[in-house]
């Protein structure tokens, strides 16, 4: 496997787990899961996304 797809992946994993983490923990709240808390859970999806890109787009640069 090239390793710059495995830390592509890896870092992907981390802000997946991440995302829900926060779910859990916006589930939990008494009013339950917001707009507000879709909206951070979303925008955490998105950094994930753009930091694997990063990452796999610094690996490469870098002759990885």
């Amino acid at each position: 496997m090239n390793p710059i797809y495995k830390w592509m992946g890896i870092v992907l994993a981390v802000g997946l787990g991440l995302m829900v983490v926060e779910y859990r923990f916006a589930k939990r709240k008494k009013e339950g899961v917001t707009p507000t808390d879709k909206r951070r859970i979303l925008g955490i999806f998105w950094i994930a996304v753009i930091l694997s890109l990063l990452v796999g787009g610094l690996m490469v640069i870098s002759g990885g």
